[in-house]
């Protein structure tokens, strides 16, 4: 708990920022801005979910096991991403002029990031620390340049980008006592080859999020995919809420008992997530964005929604590598993308452009992922043995129903009942992981 308190701190703090930052660019900046902001940070977040491209998982997984000759895994993996990164730079020569595919030229220095390293060494605070250097340096910049620069403010995000994660990789090899800069080899690209299935994966769940921007963009109005990005940026915070919770206990999850704990804190968070959409839609997304987004409360509560039966599973995805069963893995996620663009492409040409319906098939996509992860793992009890230790907490949650019931929805009482939930929450909490910690 110690550790998870400073891990969830410094996240937390970092988040914080980002937080701030969407309060700030929905005050100052227009749709436009805004969705030309999403359209760069999901192109950005793309490279590294390329780059990463089941590299980052399996290797993690390695240094994790590994004590002697761990630095020859993270020479291997770090100069398979830089070949990547370098490719990726190339390609965006491409076709720079006509879209915004200059964001690639970064990606050389997104690659050579590697604070899952850390994690696999199991320093999850220096890995912490590492994020929030990495998530605070562009969230400060568009802060600022909302409010003195909003005509740059495109340009220096995507500085402050290539800023944060160069900043993020030398502290990294610092840290690790390893070089930062390595030797692209072409050879070293067997390395996604070798991590294919994984990297499917990875690459396919960041389609099951913001990266369904990266298609839908070109189908739906700017006012569409502005909120959208929005409510996806926010839902990427909570998805990093639940990593930190999981990369905190990676080399223990893959106990039984490990992984009961690791998703009922996962739980936990989303009860409170999907709450405070639920029941203070519009005090929630006011203190979170400009006031003018409470018309799209739909779209926060669907996820709100997302984001609880999420949580659910959020150990299984680790769990299924830590059992080497990568196909399954690779399979679930894929078919959950899949689900994703297709359901989000649908409902655009025959349904309506709106971003509730985007934000709709990335839940259809956790879903899928959920079940298909439960089904891999094929154990018995899963989602009972789960439901016996938050369902107190989903009691707990009543809480902000009854104090908005009784004196009305205001900031006032949205503090009340978010501390009161949080004082329950925690005391139970205790109760809940001593036990688990005795079976």
């Amino acid at each position: 708990m110690k550790r998870l308190f400073w891990v969830a701190a410094l996240t937390g703090t970092g988040h914080l920022a980002n937080l701030i930052s969407l309060k700030f660019i929905s005050n100052y900046s227009s749709q436009s801005v805004i969705a030309f902001i999403g359209e760069l940070d999901s192109l950005a977040l793309l490279i590294v979910s390329i780059t990463a491209f089941g590299l980052q998982l399996s290797s993690t997984r390695e240094i994790a096991i590994r004590d002697n000759d761990w630095q020859k895994v993270y020479y291997s993996a770090q100069s398979a991403r830089l070949t990547m990164g370098i490719l990726l730079m190339i390609l965006g020569l491409s076709g720079f002029l006509y879209t915004k595919n200059y964001m690639f030229f970064i990606a050389p220095i997104i690659a050579l990031n590697a604070d899952y390293a850390l994690y696999g060494r199991g320093k999850p605070i220096s890995g912490a620390i590492v994020a929030f250097i990495r998530i605070t340096i562009p969230s400060i910049t568009v802060i600022l340049s909302s409010v003195y620069f909003i005509e740059l403010l495109p340009l220096l995000f995507s500085i402050s980008i290539l800023l944060a994660y160069f900043t993020a990789g030398f502290i990294v090899s610092k840290i690790l006592n390893v070089n930062y800069l390595v030797k692209p080899k072409f050879k070293s690209l067997l390395e996604y080859v070798k991590n294919i299935k994984i990297g499917l994966a990875n690459l396919a769940y960041f389609f099951v999020g913001i990266g369904i921007l990266n298609i839908l963009s070109y189908i739906n109005s700017e006012e569409t995919v502005s909120i959208a990005y929005m409510a996806l940026k926010l839902y990427m915070i909570f998805i990093g809420v639940r990593r930190i919770i999981v990369q905190s206990f990676f080399k223990e999850i893959k106990e039984l008992k490990e992984s009961l704990k690791v998703d009922y804190l996962s739980m936990v968070a989303g009860t409170m997530f999907l709450s405070l959409f639920l029941f203070y839609p519009k005090t929630t997304i006011s203190l979170l964005f400009d006031d003018s987004y409470t018309e799209y409360s739909l779209t926060f509560v669907i996820l709100g929604v997302a984001g609880f039966i999420s949580s659910i599973t959020s150990s299984s995805g680790a769990r299924l590598l830590l059992q080497n069963k990568d196909k399954q893995f690779s399979a679930n996620f894929i078919v959950a993308a899949i689900v994703t663009i297709c359901s989000g492409v649908c409902f655009s040409f025959f349904i309506a452009d709106t971003p509730s319906l985007v934000v709709l098939a990335c839940l259809l996509g956790e879903i899928t992922i959920s079940i298909l992860n439960i089904s891999s793992l094929n154990e018995k009890n899963f989602l009972m043995d789960r439901f016996k230790i938050i369902y107190p907490v989903i009691l707990m949650a009543l809480v902000f129903y009854a104090i908005k019931l009784g004196f009305n929805e205001n900031i006032w009482n949205f503090m009340g009942s978010m501390s009161l939930f949080c004082l329950f929450s925690i005391i139970y909490s205790v109760r809940v992981l001593a036990v688990k910690k005795e079976i």
